[in-house]
Order: structure tokens, then sequence, then C-alpha cells
């Protein structure tokens, strides 16, 4: 089934090099600190192939797959929609319904409280990947391999910041996140 998703996958992102590109890039990543952690490696195959699945299509194919709460609920933050969506599609499309694959899927964008480890390598691997340019994915991906739970808060950091540099709130689910992980790590240097 892997090689099944990894085909759509290269289809679906075949005129879009860059997103392609990074998808590969959170693929191999994740792999890597899977197998340092010990985790399921077909699980992490999977979402991590599948986290950015529908990041290209329009807003009319995420209403078409999305609940009227979930439309409604995001609404100011579309970005959730892609997560949203291609956990939605991957449970139709091929039949993936175990909640490892959909969770990670769901909460890459900024994360949640009580992460569990499939979550975590995911949402990191987003920041870790190799071709990722706004800052360091290498230390990213060094720190995860000593402490994940740092690394999060590493990548909920980064992208607070970003925000915060262009003005725009974050969601309050987003904030949630990033106190609970900061309680976490109370206390632990980098």
């Amino acid at each position: 089934m892997i090689e099944q998703i990894k085909n759509a996958v290269l289809n679906k992102l075949k005129n879009d090099e860059i997103r392609l590109n990074h998808t590969l890039g959170v693929y191999e990543t994740a792999l890597k600190l899977a197998k340092h952690y010990h985790l399921d490696i077909d699980k992490i195959a999977i979402a991590s192939l599948f986290h950015d699945y529908a990041k290209n299509d329009t807003i009319e194919q995420y209403k078409s797959v999305l609940t009227e709460d979930e439309i409604i609920n995001y609404e100011a933050f579309p970005v959730m929609y892609h997560a949203l969506s291609a956990a939605k599609q991957i449970e139709k499309d091929f039949n993936v319904h175990d909640e490892d694959i959909i969770s990670s899927i769901k909460s890459h964008i900024w994360g949640k409280p009580h992460m569990n480890m499939y979550e975590k390598v995911i949402f990191v691997s987003d920041y870790a990947e190799p071709n990722r340019i706004f800052f360091d994915p290498n230390q990213i991906f060094e720190l995860a391999l000593k402490d994940i739970d740092l690394a999060v808060l590493k990548c909920m950091s980064l992208t607070l910041a970003y925000l915060d540099r262009q003005n725009i709130e974050p969601n309050i689910e987003q904030l949630e996140a990033y106190h609970y992980y900061m309680e976490v790590n109370s206390g632990k240097t980098q």
C-alpha cells in the first residue's frame, strides 16, 4: 500500500517540484526519526507522504470533503484545510483508518497538546527536512534526536515568531499547543 500512496503523491505533486521535494524530504526525515524512536515505519511512511497531499487543492475541493463545522472553525485559518482534507482523502481513497496516521496528518500544521510520538515525528519532520531554507533544519533534526519535545517546542516557536513578524494572530489551538509544550519542557535546556 505504501507504494500505491507514494505513486499517488508523486502523480498529484508532479507539477509542483518544490512541494514534491518537501514531501519527499519530510518522508526521509520522518523515517530516520521513526527508526531512532522505534516507531512503526509503515505508519510514519504513510503519514509523511500524505501530510501535504491536499496542499494545492482549491477551497472548493476542501469544502467538498470537510464538514460544515470544520469549514467554519478554520475559516480564519484556511491553512488547516489541507491537513484535514488530506486525512479524509487517505481514509476514503486508501481505506486507511489508523488513528496514529490520521491524527499525524491532521496535527502537522501547528501541533496540539499531548501529541503521541507519531504526531511529534511528523510535526518535527515538516520543519527538519533538508529542503527548508528559512531556518536550520539540521539543527532541529539533531535536537529531535536528543529530545523530541524540545524539537516540537522549537518548531512551534519558529512558527509563532514568523506569525508575529507578519502581524498575524495565531489560532487559539496553536497557542494552547505552544503553552503545553512550554510546560512539558520547563526547566530543560537546548
